[in-house]
């Protein structure tokens, strides 16, 4: 039998399949065994993490949606290839749809900045409805009757969304002020890059800078989980707080004099924004600086200290400068 034959050729890709397939199986089982674990042990801070994430899924499908006519008519590149086997495709394909996980060839500048332009107007636009339906959400799952929740209370927020005017304006206003800390921090990591790798370009086998930029305008997308999932913190660790603009939910700072530089330790900015700015700089070392994963989570975690502090200096600069 020679080397081409085609029962060799039809047996070792069966054989490779299986055993990727049993690692998979191995790896979901322990996340499960993890998660589920997590699970009991906060019961009422699961459920309502896990219904709201229906939120997060809301403005990801509308951009994912709004950017197919621009595939169909040719003038956005569609650069999310299916990916090869398939557990990958049945894990990536999801991701690359929503815009979480980029190809390994980059997206063109056209189509990256009409992702980032895409998502950053369907984030502020859908933000008072966003806010209007987990506010009573997190009243009616993670607040026991002990604690003086009414219907009243979450009625009272969810008519907010059927009342447009200033109180619209000024929440839109406010999530186009907080997300541009995102655009901010992470850009200005890709410009240091950029400056601190030309050097050494050939060394360290980098992307064209233009490749560099377009996948960081394609990274929008993370941007938006990071904003709603920060949201989703605020209620998990107080369901009754009011996220900005209307408290101010700053540790109790709201003014330069009363600013400390370990403001980011306080125990509601961990819960909020701990955990998502380091999945999502781990995941932006890697997609967008093309960095292996080893260094990327060293640089994740020194930026979570970071990035919560930028969040607590975001909302101090609002009610200075703007409320």
């Amino acid at each position: 039998m020679t080397a081409d034959s085609p029962s060799q050729r039809d047996t070792a890709p069966s054989r490779r399949r299986w055993q990727f397939s049993l690692r998979a199986m191995l790896v979901f089982v322990l996340v499960a065994a993890i998660v589920s674990k997590i699970v009991v042990r906060f019961p009422r801070q699961s459920t309502f993490t896990l219904s709201m994430t229906l939120l997060v899924l809301l403005p990801l499908v509308i951009i994912a949606l709004r950017r197919a006519p621009f595939v169909r008519l040719g003038t956005m590149a569609d650069d999310r290839c299916p990916p090869d086997g398939p557990i990958a495709g049945m894990l990536l394909r999801p991701l690359r749809f929503l815009g979480l996980w980029q190809p390994e060839k980059p997206p063109s500048l056209a189509a990256g900045l009409a992702t980032a332009l895409i998502s950053s107007m369907v984030l502020v636009g859908l933000w008072p409805l966003i806010r209007a339906i987990g506010q009573p959400l997190s009243l009616v799952t993670l607040q026991t009757t002990k604690e003086g929740f009414t219907w009243v209370d979450a009625t009272h927020s969810m008519m907010t969304v059927f009342s447009p005017g200033k109180h619209w304006v000024q929440i839109w206003q406010w999530e186009a002020w907080s997300l541009s800390r995102w655009w901010l921090l992470f850009g200005a990591l890709v410009l240091a890059w950029l400056a601190v790798s030309a050097p050494f370009k050939r060394w360290l086998k980098t992307e064209r800078a233009s490749s560099t930029l377009a996948r960081f305008l394609a990274f929008a997308p993370w941007f938006i989980l990071l904003e709603v999932v920060y949201l989703i913190g605020v209620w998990i660790a107080c369901p009754r707080i009011a996220s900005e603009p209307s408290s101010g939910f700053v540790v109790g700072i709201f003014s330069w004099d009363m600013w400390y530089w370990d403001c980011w330790l306080d125990r509601g900015w961990l819960i909020r924004g701990a955990l998502p700015t380091f999945v999502t700089a781990s995941v932006f070392f890697v997609e967008v600086l093309r960095w292996r994963w080893p260094y990327a989570v060293v640089a994740a975690l020194v930026l979570v200290p970071i990035g919560l502090m930028l969040s607590v200096a975001c909302s101090v600069a609002y009610f200075q400068l703007i409320a």
